[in-house]
């Protein structure tokens, strides 16, 4: 049985013998590498994407928290713009003192009115009226023989005398102004017709 003495003792004994018989002395064991690092740097790695991630998905949350009201405004004057044509096509003003209707187009009457006057004078007048903008050139055409008896009417319960005057002039516009509006009628709350003009005006004495 061998004792204590027999058998090396350390690794330093096992060195000097290795040596007396030419041999390399072992060497010791590479230790282990860590995996405490790798696995810290792996976390850290994760961390960082997570964080990144976390980042790109507030940008992205940010942006459209940005677009959203930018959207809103748009449908918004969308809204506004196709309310305000609607209500040009379908709600028509009403014209009043606060809201006068603007000119329109001008109707000449196709052929002078000519009557006779009570002194036995002959009157030969062209015509020709200032529409507004509500006024319709088709109604005046359809109603123009309405319009010309009514001023014949008119015209011919005057004297000569009086239609060559200023004052006749001014007062025949004026009696013929009316007439014709009275016959026209009013459309969304405003005249058809806003002045009568004379083209010609011929007055021959018998």
């Amino acid at each position: 049985m061998a004792g204590p003495s027999s058998a090396p003792s350390s690794a330093a004994s096992q060195a000097a013998a290795s040596k007396l018989a030419g041999m390399r002395p072992p060497t010791a064991a590479p230790a282990a590498p860590s995996s405490a690092p790798a696995q810290e740097a792996s976390g850290t790695s994760q961390a960082s994407k997570g964080t990144k991630g976390k980042n790109v998905a507030e940008d992205g949350e940010g942006k459209a928290k940005k677009k959203l009201p930018i959207k809103q405004i748009g449908m918004v004057v969308g809204v506004l713009l196709v309310g305000y044509v609607v209500k040009g096509r379908v709600v028509k003003p009403h014209y009043g003192p606060l809201n006068p209707v603007p000119p329109g187009s001008i109707y000449d009457f196709p052929t002078s009115v000519t009557t006779n006057l009570p002194d036995g004078s002959l009157a030969q007048i062209g015509i020709s009226l200032q529409l507004t903008k509500v006024g319709s050139t088709k109604t005046i055409t359809k109603d123009n023989s309405e319009l010309v008896g009514t001023a014949v009417k008119i015209i011919g319960e005057r004297t000569y005398p009086v239609m060559l005057s200023v004052a006749g002039r001014v007062q025949l516009q004026a009696a013929l102004l009316k007439a014709f509006q009275n016959e026209l009628g009013m459309t969304e709350g405003a005249q058809q017709v806003s002045g009568v003009y004379f083209t010609s005006y011929v007055i021959q004495q018998q």
